[in-house]
């Protein structure tokens, strides 16, 4: 009897350890499939990080001139190609999630994919999607004034004893010819860098300080605005050849809209501009003698719609210019932004005496520049990028460019932060 009884037990308890092992059997399968799962993520996360730096660099030295393509070609060298076996790479800047969420300077790559489970499927999954998300903000940059086209000769010409002085940053010149930089007259410049692509002309008694800022036969520095997209935009909604004189209840406020053919400030008007995009479609962008114009969030597009009279901006002798440029969206860090399709023939005439306090980027990437005389910025970010440079008078750039959406002018290593 008692023998009976024993072997029963031990059939129950066979029974009981057989349907324990197909559970632990099952966990360890579940687990090996979890685990496989974050190997997958751990591997799509190596990807968005060396898609979100490898972006960020591209933004840097404008190369290529869309940074989604260069972070979606290293992403899809780690085996995650956008649209491929369900894969998805969404690549923003700026990112419009997370703690840089809004910062200009800033490439932010999202990572997913479906990845197919077996075990799952019991509690009604056939896939589960995987996702990483990295962040990387481009490097900072010791520049604050480069002239792009590398055929001009001369590509920066400094005269007439002008004074201009880069505080704790540089100038790029790319023009490639003998006389890339021009110096003469006493002209004096004072910069951290002056590399220059081609060769410098320094005579008549003008200097650079120090001296061992000057490095010719140097690698070009790349537009750092090369992908930002000329912005849309239509019709002439705030007037054409449209002029704003002195106003008898003083301060005249505008907002942002499209002038077509040339818009003109007169007559010691008080202007405030309020935020936003001006479109300045063909003719000038003229401020003339003794106005006072203010703006914050301010971004001016100089253009042509009809692929002649590319818009051009003149500041008069005595003219108070304070704006500053947005420091998130589209053009964010750009105060000026000048139609990369305007010939090298175009002027644009910045000085005479005028007080300008830019900050961002005056970019005029095809056209010339000429510095009569006084553009200051006491403590903050002002850049210039155009296609010729010409100072005839003193300049004072900075670079004190945080939190500006101002991008680096020959930027160092982009960084991971996120």
């Amino acid at each position: 009897m008692s023998r009976r009884v024993l072997d029963g037990t031990q059939g129950s308890v066979a029974i009981q350890i057989a349907i324990m092992m197909v559970a632990i059997m099952g966990f360890v399968a579940l687990a090996a499939e979890v685990g496989l799962l974050l190997l997958k993520h751990r591997e799509m996360q190596s990807a968005a990080d060396g898609a979100a730096v490898s972006g960020a660099t591209a933004r840097t030295r404008g190369y290529p001139g869309d940074y989604t393509v260069e972070a979606r070609a290293i992403a899809a060298g780690s085996g995650f190609a956008n649209g491929v076996s369900g894969a998805s790479v969404t690549v923003t800047s700026p990112p419009a999630s997370g703690a840089y969420a809004g910062v200009a300077s800033a490439v932010q790559v999202a990572i997913s994919q479906p990845q197919p489970v077996y075990l799952m499927r019991l509690f009604g999954k056939s896939s589960v999607s995987v996702g990483a998300r990295a962040t990387a903000v481009i490097g900072s940059g010791s520049g604050c004034a480069l002239q792009l086209l590398a055929g001009a000769s001369p590509g920066v010409s400094i005269s007439n004893g002008a004074v201009v002085t880069l505080v704790s940053c540089g100038l790029g010149v790319n023009a490639t010819s003998a006389t890339a930089l021009t110096m003469t007259g006493g002209a004096v410049l004072n910069a951290q860098l002056a590399s220059v692509v081609g060769k410098a002309s320094i005579t008549n008694g003008a200097a650079i300080n120090p001296s061992s800022a000057l490095k010719i036969s140097q690698p070009a520095m790349a537009d750092p605005y090369a992908g930002v997209a000329l912005p849309s935009y239509s019709g002439c909604g705030n007037g054409t050849n449209k002029s704003y004189g002195h106003s008898n209840s003083g301060l005249q406020t505008l907002n942002p809209g499209v002038w077509c053919k040339g818009v003109s400030f007169t007559n010691d008007a008080l202007i405030k501009l309020n935020p936003g995009l001006y479109v300045v479609d063909q003719g000038d962008f003229n401020v003339g003698g003794g106005i006072v114009m203010t703006g914050t969030g301010v971004t001016i597009v100089l253009t042509s719609s009809t692929g002649g009279n590319y818009a051009t901006v003149t500041i008069g002798n005595g003219a108070n210019v304070i704006l500053s440029a947005p420091t998130t969206g589209a053009t964010a860090g750009m105060v000026f932004y000048g139609d990369r399709r305007a010939p090298a023939s175009n002027s644009n005439d910045l000085g005479g005496g005028a007080l300008l306090n830019f900050t961002g980027a005056i970019y005029l990437p095809s056209q010339k520049v000429i510095f009569s005389n006084g553009i200051s910025n006491p403590s903050g970010c002002t850049q210039l990028i155009a296609g010729t440079i010409q100072f005839k008078g003193g300049a004072r750039f900075q670079n004190n460019c945080a939190g500006t959406g101002a991008l680096p002018i020959g930027g160092g290593a982009s960084k991971l932060v996120e």
